[in-house]
């Protein structure tokens, strides 16, 4: 039979134990109800989480195949390996065909007559209206220069919005292709070489685009054609171009931006 001493004894060491847990409930409480209190405060808003930041560096992929988790809607877009990409050893681009080689002839002699816009996108069918789009890129070959360009808001390979980087006439430019007509909207100067990588990145919020090339702002443009599309990449005729660090940051729903 226990004693009244131990009883006595036991008895303190569970209130102890009970005002223990109650303090440590009440030090979390306030951290929990701010946490809280951030996710209720946004949803009141009217706002809703933003979508993933969405990166492809084609790493992963088998060289000299089209990614798995792309599409070309045109020209032959494959993974190409490259000691010299931002991440290594992979980026995705329009491979050289060392003449003569036929593929390349044909549309070196049918740019005389007409342009071939070349495409590949994600799979992923999601439409975005506002957001960032970044890529670093090399323009490294083509008889007639060599284009490079982030495509958004694409509806269809008549519709879409174009960031071009060509070189070498040195021009970064913003484009909407409407009907399969390619309509100029912005252009500025830019120095470009042809074998370096760069970065070029736009930020769209309804019908206002930044344009940047290197982490330099280069102008700013507006234009209300298309609301909404997927992403991918651009390029022209016999170019020879590589994207690597492709990146997509879709921007909060519902939240202005920053």
């Amino acid at each position: 039979m226990m004693s009244s001493k131990n009883c006595v004894l036991r008895r303190a060491l569970t209130l102890s134990v009970a005002a223990g847990l109650l303090l440590s409930a009440a030090v979390l409480a306030p951290a929990a109800r701010q946490l809280n209190g951030v996710v209720q405060t946004s949803l009141a808003a009217g706002a809703t989480p933003a979508s993933p930041v969405k990166v492809w560096n084609f790493d992963h992929d088998r060289g000299y195949l089209m990614p798995k988790d792309w599409t070309a809607v045109s020209g032959k877009w494959v993974v190409l390996q490259d000691s010299n990409a931002p991440s290594l050893p992979n980026a995705l681009g329009l491979p050289g065909y060392g003449l003569p080689r036929m593929h390349q002839v044909m549309l070196w002699i049918d740019s005389f007559f007409s342009t071939n816009y070349l495409i590949a996108i994600p799979n992923d069918p999601t439409e975005y209206s506002d957001f960032t789009l970044e890529a670093a890129f090399n323009p490294w070959g083509g008889a007639w220069g060599s284009y490079a360009g982030l495509v958004f808001r694409y509806q269809d390979a008549q519709n879409y919005y174009v960031l071009a980087a060509v070189c070498p006439r040195d021009y970064l430019a913003l484009y909407r292709m409407s009907d399969g007509h390619l309509n100029l909207i912005k252009q500025a100067p830019a120095d470009l070489q042809r074998g370096h990588w760069y970065t070029f990145k736009v930020e769209a919020r309804g019908d206002h685009f930044v344009s940047y090339l290197d982490g330099k702002q280069i102008f700013e443009a507006q234009d209300a054609g298309l609301a909404k599309g997927r992403i991918g990449v651009w390029s022209q005729n016999d170019s020879r171009v590589s994207f690597d660090n492709i990146k997509l940051t879709p921007a909060s729903q519902g939240v202005p931006p920053a």
